[in-house]
């Protein structure tokens, strides 16, 4: 078996598409050719400034000790907080930019506030709590288990850790593609800042921390607190006020309401605009207490944080409606509208004299004039059923919003000269609210309701860690015990999609075909899933020589989760007939998965000398199991089992030229087993498709199964150049070329050959920064960073539709600072070049919407250090 991966490792780049590859290989051999001659040219001079070149080391704790990042054996990238500030970088989602190989992007509308995450091709975009997350997110050590609300602000940050591969055993479950860690700054006793920014977009941010003593070498405490807001860059426009001509906005058309428009009109005066979407409102305290009384063995850090966000839906634009499926001219009989190209506000389907020509406006209303109906009675066989009462109008405001609050305690105790025992306890809760009128336009079609998710986490972690035989071996064994609870509340409210009258169930085609009169899917999804994991670990390292050491670690993880439905009416009282009744008892059910999961990590590493490192590893990791998270039928319920990876990877770390050129890379090769999908059918628990009378019909399958097989492959390469004094260089490359190899359920839309849906293979990124040094008068920082990332396709066949694509980006920074550095100036414009491009695309049968990232923005900072 390693003779066969060695193999494959060695045919590594058999298959590229050449021409994109020689580009590739041109692009990389220019970042080495660069970083290798400028240091070269320096090399006379770079004895005297080792000082300056010192000033970047980074000390990480991704092998649970502490260690300078180019001693660890691992593909990992760390960014420190002021390198965040230079780059402009706010939130967690920023740093993707320079991240070889990491897709951490806002979700799109309709999926809350939250965010999908991918690390080498593999992590989750899904919300739901039934699913787990793929990449492991870590504040200060403690685990975040949600991809809700996990979008955090970088403020007052010490670093970020981000490590690619799995990371089964050194951060655990979840960290199947890898972790991010963020970690923030602790007390020191002194100092602070305050800042204020304005700028484009209505832009008003202030920032204010303060570090003191309160008992002098013993007690230090630290309060930071942030708000950022900013109006939303998409705007929502009343379809009637700029469309007065129309014939659906006029008097009589409504289907619902006699004597209304089928489009009514929403906004008053003479302002069309209703607000916007993508906006920003929040603000969040953290406060911290460091207890480390000098020549005491016991250090203390405790810390609470609050988060209140108050931001609107993300973004989101209607690129395509009927155009798609050739029903231009038929209307919605349930409002009686045509849901055609008259919604397009820019594109290739926008209709020639269209009043709108804008790539960020919308149609989107967030209002149903009251299309559905209560169900009254289904048939036997599901339908067709009578519809009952009207449910009447549904109005939401565009939400993003999150509430959320936690505190931690960690505790340090040195046992002796050569062994610590260490503490982490953390509880965080959050609520978001979220809503979305996911069409982009006036027809109630899907959305306009709000939802809720609930989420409360409590973690327990224990290590100890020694050094024996003369630090010769390090070792660190533990245990975690980690629990949640998630509640997601929540009107599902999509008319289009039947179990009213006339509709025919199974549809017998395409669920187009399902024209209903009376709609009645619309109803409240009221789940909660409750997690509960323990685990215990090892990890062991041996200095075999001052050259050679040998790593590795165990992990053995247990965890049960239990998923407990409700389907009612909106009323939130009596059950959803259609999906809940005598025949098909949704509501009470309760799903189990239970799993019992094993990791290893073995990794020898060789120092031929201070400046290279060179290393082998082979590692696994996990993504947990979970429950079908929106079933049709109870008989749609079973349990799926964890996503696992093994990992073969080689790298190098190297500092050259007294530190003036560090050049970091790896290679690896990645099995990936059980790849956790929806099947186009669903199946019993024998693997047998379910009759259509039992939840068997395509399209309509509402769980996840471990429905295949992939193989990923890449490399990733860093590199960082110090030409002369004041002058940074940096840059990365990367690959990820992700391939299905294999299916386990003929049900499945997976086509082996083809990539995952989300993800793009190259990604490539450059930054420059000078400092100048203007004596009594200060320094003056420019800095100019541009990012590559490659397109991909939205759905496993590639529709046009929706394939996002790629982008390059430009931002700039000039920052003035004071000889005394106690006043700075700092001018930032994003997307310098006003690039207009997408983050992700929602394609159905019926529209193709997306979500366009930022158009140009400026902002000015000033901040006061005391």
């Amino acid at each position: 078996m390693i003779a066969a991966k060695g193999e494959e490792m060695g045919m590594f780049f058999k298959g590229f598409n050449q021409s994109r590859f020689r580009g590739a290989l041109l692009t990389a051999s220019a970042l080495v050719a660069v970083t290798v001659a400028a240091p070269s040219m320096a090399a006379d001079e770079a004895k005297g400034q080792s000082d300056e070149a010192a000033d970047d080391t980074i000390v990480v704790t991704a092998q649970l000790r502490e260690q300078n990042v180019q001693d660890i054996p691992l593909s990992i990238t760390a960014v420190s907080g002021a390198l965040l500030e230079a780059r402009s970088q706010t939130r967690l989602t920023d740093i993707t930019a320079q991240s070889p190989n990491v897709i951490l992007q806002q979700n799109p509308a309709g999926s809350g506030n939250s965010m999908r995450a991918y690390i080498r091709g593999v992590g989750q975009a899904d919300q739901s709590p039934s699913v787990e997350p793929g990449v492991g997110i870590y504040i200060d050590d403690i685990y975040f288990g949600s991809v809700t609300a996990s979008s955090f602000d970088l403020s007052d940050i010490d670093r970020v850790e981000v490590l690619r591969g799995p990371q089964g055993t050194l951060a655990g479950m979840n960290s199947e593609g890898g972790a991010v860690k963020v970690y923030s700054k602790k007390p020191e006793g002194s100092g602070g800042f305050v800042e204020l920014t304005g700028g484009s977009l209505n832009r008003r941010d202030v920032k204010a921390s303060a570090d003191f003593t309160v008992v002098p070498d013993a007690v230090f405490a630290r309060i930071t607190g942030v708000t950022r807001n900013r109006d939303g860059y998409v705007t929502r426009y009343d379809y009637a006020c700029l469309n007065p001509g129309d014939p659906y906005v006029q008097p009589g058309t409504s289907v619902v309401e006699p004597g209304a428009a089928a489009i009514p009109r929403l906004a008053s005066g003479n302002h069309c605009a209703l607000g916007t979407l993508g906006d920003q409102k929040m603000y969040a305290l953290r406060g911290s207490l460091r207890i480390a009384p000098v020549g005491s063995p016991l250090e203390i850090n405790i810390s609470g944080d609050y988060t209140s966000d108050r931001s609107a839906t993300q973004a989101s634009v209607l690129l395509a409606s009927a155009e798609l499926t050739g029903r231009q001219n038929n209307s919605v009989p349930y409002q009686g509208v045509p849901f055609d190209n008259r919604f397009v506000t820019y594109g290739q389907y926008r209709r020639a004299n269209a009043v709108l020509n804008d790539p960020y406006a919308s149609y989107a209303s967030f209002y149903d004039p009251g299309v559905t109906y209560g169900a009254a009675t289904t048939s036997a066989t599901g339908g067709p059923g009578t519809a009952g009462a009207p449910n009447g109008p549904v109005f939401s405001q565009p939400a993003g919003m999150v509430d959320g609050w936690g505190v931690s305690a960690t505790i340090d105790y040195k046992l002796g000269d050569h062994l610590a025992l260490k503490s982490i306890t953390g509880y965080r809760h959050y609520l978001s609210t979220s809503s979305d009128d996911n069409d982009n336009s006036p027809v109630a079609f899907i959305g306009g309701a709000y939802s809720y998710f609930t989420h409360n986490q409590f973690s327990e972690e224990v290590r100890l860690s020694g050094n024996l035989i003369e630090n010769v071996v390090h070792f660190t064994v533990g245990g975690i015990y980690y629990r949640d609870d998630t509640r997601y509340d929540g009107r599902i409210h999509t008319p289009f999609s039947g179990f009213g009258e006339y509709a025919v169930f199974p549809c017998g085609g395409a669920l187009p075909a399902c024209v209903i009169a009376k709609p009645t899917f619309s109803f409240i999804n009221d789940d909660t899933a409750h997690l509960q994991t323990y685990a215990g670990f090892g990890n062991i390292g041996w200095n075999v020589t001052d050259a050679l050491t040998l790593e590795g670690g165990i992990r053995v993880t247990h965890e049960q989760k239990d998923y407990h439905y409700a389907r009612l009416n909106p009323d939130g009282k009596s059950d959803y007939l259609p999906l809940s009744n005598p025949s098909n008892p949704l509501t009470g059910q309760v799903g189990t998965y239970k799993g019992t999961i094993t990791d290893y990590r073995a990794v020898a590493s060789y120092r031929f000398s201070r400046d290279l490192m060179v290393y082998a590893q082979f590692s696994t990791g996990f993504k947990g199991g979970g429950v079908a998270p929106r079933p049709y039928d109870y008989r749609q319920i079973r349990p799926f089992g964890p996503e696992k990876l093994r990992a073969y990877e080689v790298g190098f770390k190297s500092d050259f030229f007294d530190r003036r050129l560090r050049l970091n890379g790896d290679v690896f090769l990645m099995d990936y087993i059980g790849y956790q999908g929806v099947p186009n059918i669903c199946l019993d628990s024998n693997g047998n498709q379910l009759p259509a009378n039992q939840g068997g019909v395509p399209g309509l399958c509402g769980q996840y199964l471990n429905i295949g097989n992939a193989r990923v492959k890449g490399f990733e390469l860093e590199a960082t150049i110090k030409p002369v004094d004041g002058l940074t260089i940096d840059g990365a490359l990367s690959l990820t070329d992700f391939k299905f190899t294999s299916i386990n359920y003929p049900t499945t839309s997976i086509v082996v050959g083809a990539s995952r849906p989300g993800i793009g293979d190259w990604k490539w990124s450059a930054g420059v920064q000078y400092q100048a040094d203007l004596g009594d008068l200060g320094k003056l920082t420019p800095r100019l960073d541009v990012s590559y990332t490659s397109g991909y396709c939205g759905d496993f066949t590639c529709t046009p539709i929706a394939i996002v694509g790629s982008y390059t980006l430009a931002n700039a920074r000039l920052t003035y600072e004071t000889a005394n550095k106690d006043w700075s100036v700092a001018l930032e414009v994003t997307n310098l070049f006003n690039k207009l491009y997408y983050l992700n695309k929602f394609t159905n049968a019926w529209y193709a919407s997306a979500q366009p990232g930022m158009p140009r923005q400026w902002a000015v900072s000033v901040r006061r250090r005391f």
